[in-house]
């Protein structure tokens, strides 16, 4: 949906189209500047158009998010004779921008961040990590039996559980840590500010407790899982997210692999 405004050289409306004459009326919009329209951001949710005609209150104009063109059309190369605005309604297109922004930085299944967004937040944990002088690591889990869980319940069952078992991770670590799903059953933890090695042990045994829990599922079903976990710290065991998750998945295998670090 298009509207056309012309406005003087002030910026002033002087003329406009039946577009953006809802809700408010002529006199209250061609009273108005075009700095007032816009002023203090374009893509504001909601617009305040104050006007005071003589002993009248103020007017206020609701309106979606919208972003106006200008041109200045000139009466000779010294006068600008008026301004005209053509303005388009984009509340969908940044609706969509934002959803498309979620999208591309979460999972769709569990709503955890994705390899993207960890990888913003693992650029992050280093920088505070060089200021503090402290440690984070990163923590590789894996479900152990989920391709059972999978075959025999069924992929809807599965999804289910992956949901679940992302709630607990979140719920078990700090707002400031980040849990996310690289796909699969595969999470990972990013863990800041890591003051001991037995902080970090004790965690660990907190987070395989909680995901050994039984999980009441749809249709009277109650699973049980277990989990193995790798971990891998910088900047001890590397600089880099690539690395230390390599080496993290490595330490995971070898506990899935071993029984060590598991809860049956």
């Amino acid at each position: 949906m298009l509207s056309a405004a012309l406005l003087l050289g002030l910026g002033t409306f002087v003329w406009l189209n039946h577009v953006l004459l809802d809700p408010p009326t002529a006199a209250l919009l061609t009273a108005c500047a075009l700095a007032l329209v816009c002023h203090p951001c374009v893509l504001s949710h909601r617009l305040q158009l104050a006007r005071t005609e003589r002993d009248q209150a103020l007017a206020q104009l609701s309106a979606t998010q919208w972003q106006m063109c200008v041109g200045l059309q000139k009466q000779d190369e010294r006068t600008a004779q008026h301004v005209q605005a053509l303005q388009s309604e984009i509340a969908d297109l940044h609706i969509r921008k934002q959803v498309l922004q979620v999208q591309a930085h979460h999972d769709c299944l569990t709503g955890l961040a994705n390899r993207l967004l960890l990888a913003d937040r693992f650029h992050f944990a280093v920088e505070r990590a060089k200021r503090s002088n402290k440690s984070f690591a990163l923590l590789m889990i894996d479900l152990n039996d989920f391709k059972r869980i999978n075959d025999h319940h069924g992929h809807a069952v599965g999804d289910a559980v992956l949901v679940t078992m992302a709630a607990r991770l979140v719920r078990a670590v700090r707002a400031s840590d980040t849990v996310a799903r690289l796909g699969g059953d595969e999470f990972v933890l990013l863990i800041e500010a890591i003051d001991d090695s037995q902080e970090l042990a004790q965690l660990t045994q907190k987070l395989l407790a909680t995901l050994a829990d039984p999980m009441p599922i749809d249709a009277g079903v109650v699973l049980s899982t277990a989990a193995s976990v790798g971990l891998a710290v910088y900047p001890h065991d590397g600089v880099e997210m690539n690395d230390l998750l390599h080496i993290a998945d490595l330490a995971m295998y070898e506990c899935k692999s071993s029984g060590l670090m598991r809860l049956q």
